[in-house]
C-alpha cells in the first residue's frame, strides 16, 4: 500500500544553497571591514599628536618657557614609564589640559616621541622640539610641526 505521506523539511540541495549564500555574505563583510582598526589607530595616533601639539603651545604661554624648561626631563624618547608619564603630567599641568589617556602611548602600544631640543646648542633657534611616533611604517599619520617658541 502507497503511503499519501506529506513530507515536509529541507532538501540537501536547499541546505547547500543557504550555507553557500551565508558564505558568500560572510566573505563581503571580511573584505568590507578589512583595515577598519588600523585606520582607526592611525586616526586616534593623530588625535593624540594634535592634542599634545596643543597642549605644548598652551604650555609654553601659561610657564612663559621653552619645552625642556616645563618638563625638565629631556625626555626625547624616555626610556622608563614612570619618566614618560612625568613629562606628561607636567605638560598637562602647565596646560591645563587633561593629556591622562597620552600616558599609555599610541595606539599600537608604544610612548610618544616628545623632542625636547629647542634652545639647545651655541645657536638656541636652530633645533626645533618635536613630536612624533616611535612606531615606524604607519601611513596616514599627519606629522605634528612645533613652531620656534621664542625666536625672532
Amino acid at each position: 500500500m502507497p503511503r499519501n505521506r506529506k513530507q515536509s523539511g529541507f532538501t540537501i540541495v536547499e541546505l547547500l544553497i543557504v550555507i553557500v549564500v551565508i558564505g558568500i555574505l560572510a566573505a563581503i563583510t571580511i573584505v568590507a571591514f578589512n583595515g577598519v582598526q588600523e585606520r582607526a589607530r592611525v586616526t586616534s595616533a593623530n588625535n593624540d599628536l594634535t592634542l599634545l601639539n596643543k597642549a605644548i603651545h598652551a604650555a609654553r604661554i601659561n610657564a612663559d618657557s621653552h619645552l625642556f624648561g616645563i618638563t625638565g626631563s629631556n625626555c626625547t624618547r624616555c626610556s622608563d614609564q614612570a619618566r614618560y608619564e612625568l613629562t606628561i603630567d607636567r605638560i598637562a599641568a602647565a596646560s591645563q589640559m587633561s593629556l591622562a589617556k597620552l600616558k599609555s602611548g599610541d595606539p599600537w602600544g608604544n610612548k610618544y616621541s616628545i623632542d625636547e631640543n629647542e634652545g639647545e646648542g651655541a645657536n638656541p633657534c636652530t633645533n626645533t622640539d618635536g613630536l612624533g611616533l616611535v612606531t615606524t611604517g604607519k601611513t596616514g599619520i599627519i606629522a605634528q610641526r612645533i613652531p620656534f617658541y621664542n625666536c625672532p
